[in-house]
């Protein structure tokens, strides 16, 4: 019962967390964004990757140990948020919105389209991330996405004909919405295995270097001289509110919960800009936004505590490795794989070995004490045969604890103990 608790409130601190981003996020777009329309919308990325950069690099430092563990799966997924959520994805929202701020196109065209977004998140997620969630999360998750459209539209009305699918920003809208989505899942592994800190560091860095290669191929870079000073300070004000501050909060949630989750709870935005409207607009709420925003509220409730993960099992061949667990008095059997789509940390798990069923520890991270890289290694309770060579099914039952670092084999040996304790 106590570690259930846990894990919820670990669920909630991450929803939480992932919602103060969306709100920093409402804030750049509503009162932010707009300051900068008259540039063009790759120098403004750069500049903003740029500043987030700075302040986030120590993090690089301090992290860089494991950083150069990283295995060529999880690069991938620090490439693909790099490319799709840093560079891609604001260059396209950013040219769709410019687009409709100056007419050019209406705003439903373009929040109809980046609301797509979910759909893409929820899609990957379950082919990618394999995340295999109950009918019940599901059933929440359209409810949320519906009340967002409410939320957008329930004041001016959706007019469909005012809907221009053939303008350009509809294409940066439908593309943003990919582009966010899909980082969505891609962060989601990254942080599973890396501290949120260095995600969000290394995420800023690789953008700002793609940025730059942008920006100095089609030109951008001789606008720099049109920036302004206030445009230089809300420049500033966003590396600590939607920029790097929202992210470096965002990946702190997205530890804690799945990437389906994560993608519904980001859509706190509407319901953020909503409020905001109401604060500094005086901009009243009619029923039915109302109604919508009582039902989103709820539903992030239920994704927060239906977001848990069914049936993590696998299967893996058991490897000789170094018999420092038999020296310790723990044997552990070291598994071939390597690279699973959940936290670093040790599980409570049930092993299946020739038809039989035993309880163990499963560690999965950098090693405790060597520091050597990542590992896949259980211990089985009460089990002594030989079984290298041999495949084994293990299923995740529970998250005990993280990983963490001990000074001597002796503090490992007593806290194998306490992980023991709690099968």
């Amino acid at each position: 019962m106590t570690e259930k608790i846990n894990v919820n409130k670990q669920a909630i601190i991450g929803s939480l967390a992932i919602m103060l981003a969306a709100l920093l996020w409402s804030i750049d777009g509503l009162f932010i964004r707009p300051k900068f329309y008259v540039l063009p919308a790759d120098l403004v990325v750069f500049l903003e990757h740029t500043l987030g950069f700075i302040v986030l690099c120590p993090f690089v430092f301090t992290n860089w140990k494991n950083i150069k563990l990283l295995s060529k799966k999880s690069w991938g997924a620090i490439i693909w948020v790099s490319f799709f959520g840093g560079a891609l994805g604001t260059i396209m929202i950013t040219k769709a919105f410019f687009a409709a701020m100056a007419g050019a196109t209406t705003f439903a065209t373009v929040v109809i389209l980046q609301k797509l977004q979910p759909f893409f998140a929820l899609i990957l997620a379950r082919i990618i991330l394999k995340e295999k969630l109950s009918k019940n999360f599901y059933a929440w998750t359209v409810i949320a996405i519906i009340a967002s459209y409410f939320i957008a539209f329930a004041k001016t009305g959706l007019n469909i004909s005012e809907v221009n699918l053939l303008h350009n920003a509809a294409f940066f809208a439908f593309l943003a919405a990919f582009a966010f989505g899909s980082s969505t899942v891609f962060g989601k592994r990254i942080t599973n295995h890396l501290d949120y800190k260095a995600v969000a560091s290394l995420r800023f860095g690789i953008t700002m270097v793609m940025m730059l290669a942008l920006i100095l191929v089609d030109g951008a870079v001789f606008s720099f001289n049109q920036v302004t000073s206030v445009q230089w300070g809300f420049l500033g004000l966003i590396v600590f509110t939607s920029g790097a501050g929202a992210m470096f909060i965002y990946y702190f949630g997205l530890r804690r919960v799945t990437a389906s989750a994560s993608t519904i709870l980001e859509l706190f935005w509407p319901f953020s800009a909503l409020f905001l409207d109401y604060v500094f607009n005086k901009n009243y709420l009619t029923p039915v936004q109302i109604v919508a925003a009582l039902a989103l509220l709820l539903a992030f409730y239920k994704v927060t505590t239906l977001g848990k993960l069914k049936d993590v099992a696998f299967t893996a061949r058991v490897v000789r490795g170094e018999g420092r667990g038999r020296g310790l008095g723990y044997p552990t059997a070291n598994l071939d794989k390597t690279e699973l789509d959940i936290p670093h940390g040790v599980y409570a798990v049930e092993v299946g070995v020739r038809g039989k069923k035993y309880s163990g520890l499963m560690h999965f991270g950098i090693k405790e004490v060597f520091n050597e890289g990542a590992s896949l290694e259980v211990l089985i309770k009460d089990f002594s045969e030989d079984i290298y060579g041999q495949n084994i099914d293990v299923k995740v039952i529970r998250k005990i604890r993280e990983v963490k670092k001990f000074d001597n084999s002796n503090l490992l040996v007593e806290q194998i103990k306490k992980d023991f304790s709690l099968l």
